[in-house]
């Protein structure tokens, strides 16, 4: 971030982080958001349907609705 002179930064791991990276979690909260799979899935389909047409062209998702257990449990 420094060398780009970016005020704030995200780190996303797909794997998840080291217990050292945890700890700096905290404390660099307003500089850098660190995101492991879950929470990219999370805010990708949370924006989806604001993201720009030629984005959602490269990445197309399909909302698919399925019934709940609860329902069938009867």
């Amino acid at each position: 971030m420094a060398r780009v002179k970016a005020e704030q930064g995200l780190l996303v791991s797909w794997g998840g982080f080291k217990s050292t990276v945890e700890k700096d979690r905290a404390t660099e909260w307003f500089n850098v958001r660190f995101w492991n799979r879950k929470d990219l899935v999370d805010q990708l389909l949370e924006s989806y349907d604001k993201l720009d047409e030629e984005l959602r062209t490269q990445l197309p998702l399909e909302r698919v609705w399925i019934a709940s257990a609860d329902l069938l449990e009867d």
